[in-house]
């Protein structure tokens, strides 16, 4: 058949790392491969610069890096932010109106915990809940409590609502429905743990992808991507190839156009190998 693409997109949670969070020696050296034959890979997660280092050691990549779902993109690895989408501050001041509401309100019964993503590192509602630690190891951030009366004034990249993992869950994301969508809110998970973000209404992988692809001076076409979760809807879509894991969610699974092995089963290697 023979690899005609110029670009691979990879997401790493649920898709290039396995559930250990590691990177397959298989995925390694396949990835690897490519690179080595002028192949760009470039990687495209929720996570930060920092976080990512962290994870793919021993991967060969020179190309720009899709970090917190297109809110920030990285010229390298290494490198300077190349773009920054931050909440616009009208947004910004309605969320925290509807947080108060929240916590303040009847609503409060679906919302475990609150925290807030900003350019200088995590605030959140109650620090000590042992889901937020799991969460702020991911992303390499020191976590400080959040005050919804006197909210941070510095930039921010998302809000995260963590949600009870019941059936309470469901009534709160059916009451808020219509917030939700006016706010760009994506439902995920995170080990096992179901939360909404809320983002710049202007990042998403998608967007992002386009930016890059931009920057490398090829097109979308000329991009396989790969990716789990509904903040990977857009990536997968926009790319000539847009492939979801055998382990994703509906979302991703309904948007793309092929499928691959699961996560734990080198489904990007094996996938990406029976395309040469």
């Amino acid at each position: 058949m023979g690899f005609h693409y110029k670009a691979i997109f990879v997401d790493l949670d649920g898709t290039l790392l396995n559930s250990q969070k590691k990177i397959s020696k298989k995925n390694l050296d396949c990835l690897n491969s490519f690179i080595d034959s002028s192949i760009s890979v470039v990687i495209a997660t929720g996570r930060t610069i920092k976080s990512i280092k962290n994870v793919t050691q021993g991967l060969k990549i020179n190309t720009p890096v899709i970090t917190l779902n297109g809110s920030d993109i990285r010229n390298s690895i290494d490198g300077y932010s190349m773009l920054l989408n931050y909440i616009e501050d009208e947004l910004k001041e309605a969320i925290f109106s509807m947080c108060r509401s929240v916590i303040n309100g009847n609503l409060n019964y679906a919302i475990q915990n609150i925290l807030v993503d900003t350019a200088h590192g995590f605030y959140c509602l109650h620090p000590n809940q042992i889901e937020v630690d799991e969460f702020s190891s991911h992303y390499d951030s020191y976590v400080k409590e959040l005050d919804l009366d006197n909210p941070p004034k510095e930039a921010i990249v998302s809000f995260l609502f963590l949600l009870t993992p019941d059936s309470k869950r469901s009534a709160f994301l059916e009451e808020q429905s219509e917030i939700l969508k006016i706010f760009n809110a994506k439902f995920c998970t995170f080990n096992g743990w179901p939360w909404i973000e809320i983002g710049s209404s202007h990042a998403n992988k998608g967007a992002a992808m386009q930016y890059v692809c931009e920057y490398l001076g090829i097109q979308t076409k000329d991009v396989i991507a790969f990716g789990d979760g509904e903040n990977d809807v857009e990536m997968l879509a926009q790319a000539g190839l847009g492939v979801a894991m055998a382990n994703a969610d509906v979302h991703a699974l309904k948007i793309a156009k092929a499928k691959a092995l699961s996560n734990d089963e080198d489904g990007v290697s094996d996938f990406l190998e029976r395309l040469k």
